[in-house]
């Protein structure tokens, strides 16, 4: 026996031996009782109120464990030991070497969305509004390295690819940020949080001067895209600060902490902003709440603290022209205020948050005014569609 096997071996018993502790602790075995409750109980017999469900069971016996946090941890600790890779696959979460989550899409036909973003199309066209549609990376360019690494298919590069080439058939115009990506030189890994699926701040940044560039190019647009140059901005980086949402599900024993960078322009900026509180002068630091980046809170209990930039409805005293509408995913939150440096006015829309019946976009966007609608999305909310129960599922429902 080799002595890595040995200590592998060795960690797994210690493991079952700290299971078996914290389940005899805190009286875990008393759920045996309600689960048997559970089998013998006659469902048609009983109000709902009353029934036991195994989502109570499981809540219960959750909630009671003795230690579970420190549990979380330890099991985290034993996966990197074992160097286990895809033990939250259930979870769509897998760890590359280095630390870094990925996760996978299944393959699309990208109909639903052609046909909903057409239509969306012809109705801005119908009242003079430009459409540009934006392409963000995702964590990984080559869908292959899953088949390689996880023994599993992803789709998330082709299916953008198919899409994009399908709105290029379409005459919409459209903006592949990853082929700025590999134009630039960059590494895909150098924008993203390893424990996060979100872009970082300084990538948000990156993407909207070729935002900016898109604007100017199909919409008419004029901004001066210099402004973006990261010599116009303050960059103060945080090291091993947060968890991100992947990492709260796998455990920072297991995959780390991350980095955070805050970025301030350094020129002189003024706003007003549209807020549930009325309207409010400011300038650009009105976008971020400072009050995220506070080491003192239990990293899994804490914000995330991608969304310490906020997507406030602004209206931007130093440029003259333009007013958009920013259709956006969550990476959005690291992108509007950035994009709000080049133009008049804007304001940003996330449709899962909408109850579509009750919201009617298309009345919004004339209402408004809106000269130009960006739609920016990450290449796996196209086929969200395909599956009811996703929370991304209206996404590209533009009514």
């Amino acid at each position: 026996m080799t002595e890595n096997l040995r200590m592998k071996k060795c960690l797994a018993v210690f493991f079952c031996i700290l299971l078996i502790v914290g389940f005899l602790k805190n009286g875990a075995y008393l759920q045996i009782a309600k689960y048997s409750e559970y089998v013998k109980q006659d469902a048609n017999k009983l109000d709902a109120d009353d029934a036991i469900t195994m989502t109570t069971i499981e809540s219960d016996f959750s909630s009671e464990l003795f230690g579970k946090r420190q549990l979380f941890d330890m099991n985290g600790s034993l996966l990197r030991g074992l160097n286990i890779r895809s033990y939250y696959s259930g979870n769509n979460i897998y760890v590359m070497d280095g630390d870094y989550i990925v996760s996978s899409s299944p393959k699309t036909s990208t109909d639903y969305e052609l046909k909903e973003i057409k239509d969306f199309n012809s109705f801005l066209s119908e009242h003079n509004i430009n459409l540009l549609y934006v392409s963000t990376p995702t964590k990984y360019l080559d869908d292959s390295l899953f088949a390689e690494q996880f023994g599993i298919e992803s789709y998330c590069n082709r299916n953008a690819d198919y899409f994009l080439s399908r709105l290029d058939e379409a005459g919409i115009a459209n903006i592949d940020l990853r082929k700025n990506l590999i134009a630039d030189g960059l590494d895909v890994k150098d924008l993203f949080y390893r424990t996060d699926h979100h872009w970082t701040v300084p990538a948000g940044l990156w993407a909207t001067k070729y935002i900016a560039e898109g604007l100017n190019q199909y919409c008419g647009y004029s901004i001066d895209t210099s402004i973006y140059d990261k010599e116009n901005y303050d960059f103060t980086t945080w090291e091993n600060c947060w968890l991100g949402e992947q990492g709260k599900k796998v455990s920072a024993a297991y995959v780390g902490l991350d980095d955070y960078t805050k970025v301030t322009p350094k020129f002189d900026t003024s706003y007003t902003f549209s807020t549930s509180d009325g309207k409010i002068k400011g300038d650009f630091s009105y976008f971020i709440s400072e009050s995220t980046f506070n080491q003192d809170k239990n990293i899994y209990d804490e914000t995330s603290w991608h969304y310490a930039y906020h997507r406030y409805k602004f209206e931007n005293h130093n440029v003259k022209k333009g007013n958009v509408l920013f259709i956006c995913d969550s990476f959005g939150h690291a992108t509007l205020p950035f994009l709000s440096l080049g133009v008049h006015s804007g304001n940003s829309v996330i449709l899962r948050d909408y109850n579509l019946q009750k919201f009617d976009l298309r009345k919004y966007i004339v209402d408004n005014k809106f000269d130009t609608v960006v739609v920016c999305y990450a290449p796996f909310m196209i086929g969200a569609h395909d599956n009811e129960k996703s929370a991304n599922y209206r996404m590209f429902t533009f009514k």
